[in-house]
């Protein structure tokens, strides 16, 4: 009776457990797939179009139009986000927690996506997606934050002398 105990947890650690693993980390690597492909570069801010630099540098969620709905959507997404670095909000209203932008700033942006209520930019100014203020679309925009936010690199483990 041991040697049949010894024999099925050997096969449960040899078979199962790695099946297990390999299945969990397919899903997720499809799970990223996915939202990478959703995300690709639909449009971008010309470099003197950020004058300020007020953009550059930094995973950006812009307030194209802000309302009620949109103001406690966004009110959730700065708690989640506040103490991540490379990461800002920017509105042309004055809206708390956000970067103020001038009204005229990039005035041809948003003729262009005026209908949307939140854009999504990475560090480099591509336009990643637009949004309106639904909350599936939100939930997709936190999504999307965390696959577009840059990873940041961990200490390497040094050895003492």
């Amino acid at each position: 009776m041991g040697k049949l105990i010894s024999w099925v947890a050997l096969g449960f650690f040899v078979v199962v457990v790695p099946f297990i693993s390999w299945y969990y980390l397919k899903q997720g690597y499809n799970y990223r797939k996915k939202l990478l492909s959703e995300v690709v570069i639909k449009d971008s801010l010309l470099t003197n179009d950020d004058s300020l630099s007020l953009l550059k540098g930094k995973t950006t969620v812009l307030v194209i139009n802000s309302n009620t709905k949109t103001n406690y959507y966004l009110e959730g997404l700065y708690n989640q986000f506040k103490n991540v670095n490379g990461f800002q909000i920017a509105s042309f209203d004055s809206i708390d927690n956000t970067v103020h932008l001038p009204e005229v700033y990039i005035s041809n942006f948003m003729d262009k996506y005026k209908s949307s209520q939140i854009a999504l930019f990475d560090t480099s100014l591509h336009l990643r997606n637009v949004y309106n203020n639904e909350s599936e679309s939100i939930k997709k925009l936190i999504e999307h934050i965390a696959i577009i936010l840059p990873r940041q690199k961990e200490a390497d483990i040094q050895m003492k002398n």
